[in-house]
């Protein structure tokens, strides 16, 4: 009987040892659900929620401060998701607040993870909905890692086949391995540097000698800045030309009258008759022919001072040429 008492006794300790471990575990479980807790909820809406199931944890800052209480379908683009917070740390949620569907740790369960807004905001309330963000979806990300670790695969192969092409050169190897290749190039090098020396020099006596031209107050300064030497050098060839025309008249009229002396002299008639017996006729064609020596005698020196002018010069030389040539 002592024997059954004590048994009894003991299974009973058991039990109650057994009950007070399982309502512990509850306890530390519904705690971390925020099963005992205030009923505070709130709500987001995603267009996608990337695997996120009722009871996954809600983080704020990187902390726990509640769960997912309920995933609902609304439409073909928007996911509800209510959320169950802490009564103690619903005072430092905002509704400038967002939310994201993050992953706890990099391959573990999906969260939703809540960043603080801007400062100023409202505090929350009971039922308000935050604003969200489309977070990084590892899918996405594995498939884009899986195309680029491709890309690299072929890149690595194209690399590879370059470098045995190279090895497989003789000519290359020829190059690397000549000893004379490095003076060369030093030889190049000096001579570029010397060359681009020199190109500066001459650059800068371009640049002295234009500056002394633009500064200097000598003949050549004064040509090029004097209107009035432009002016004068239009008139003179203006007048050039005018005296060659008359000239070339001159001539014409010569001809003219050559040919029509020799005729009343062949003839024994005409006017020519009459003015070699008319004393004052004689008198005039004396002075016409010594105004026309003069007038000649002028063209001439005329023409010399322009021959020595240094702007006609070498035109006229280049003529002395041509007619010495011909």
């Amino acid at each position: 009987m002592e024997k059954q008492t004590s048994r009894n006794i003991r299974l009973g300790l058991f039990v109650i040892l057994g009950l007070g471990a399982i309502i512990t575990l509850l306890y530390f479980i519904g705690a971390n659900q925020n099963l005992f807790g205030k009923n505070f909820t709130m709500e987001a809406y995603f267009k996608d929620v990337s695997g996120l199931r009722v009871g996954n944890n809600v983080r704020f800052s990187g902390i726990v401060i509640g769960t997912v209480k309920d995933i609902t379908i609304k439409s073909d683009t928007s996911v509800q998701v209510v959320m169950k917070i802490d009564d103690k740390l619903v005072q430092f949620l905002k509704q400038n607040d967002e939310a994201s569907i993050g992953t706890d740790g990099l391959m573990g369960n999906k969260v939703v993870d809540i960043e603080a807004g801007p400062a100023g905001g409202a505090p929350v309330q009971m039922g308000d909905r935050i604003r969200t963000k489309e977070a990084l979806d590892m899918d996405q990300m594995m498939r884009t890692l899986d195309i680029t670790n491709r890309n690299v695969a072929a890149m690595s192969e194209d690399l590879k086949e370059t470098v045995q092409r190279i090895n497989r050169s003789i000519a290359v190897w020829e190059i690397l391995d000549d000893a004379e290749l490095p003076q060369y190039v030093k030889n190049s090098l000096k001579n570029l540097q010397a060359a681009t020396v020199k190109a500066n020099t001459l650059v800068a006596d371009v640049n002295a000698l234009v500056n002394d031209v633009a500064t200097a107050e000598g003949g050549m300064v004064a040509l090029l800045k004097d209107s009035t030497l432009t002016h004068d050098l239009g008139e003179a060839a203006m007048r050039i030309r005018n005296v060659s025309a008359q000239a070339e008249k001159l001539t014409t009229l010569l001809d003219a009258s050559v040919r029509s002396i020799d005729k009343d002299l062949k003839t024994g008639g005409g006017p020519l008759n009459a003015m070699l017996r008319d004393s004052t006729m004689t008198s005039s064609i004396d002075r016409s022919l010594q105004n026309i020596e003069k007038g000649t005698n002028g063209f001439n020196e005329t023409m010399e001072a322009l021959k020595a002018h240094w702007l006609l010069r070498g035109y006229f030389k280049r003529q002395a040429k041509k007619a010495e040539k011909e």
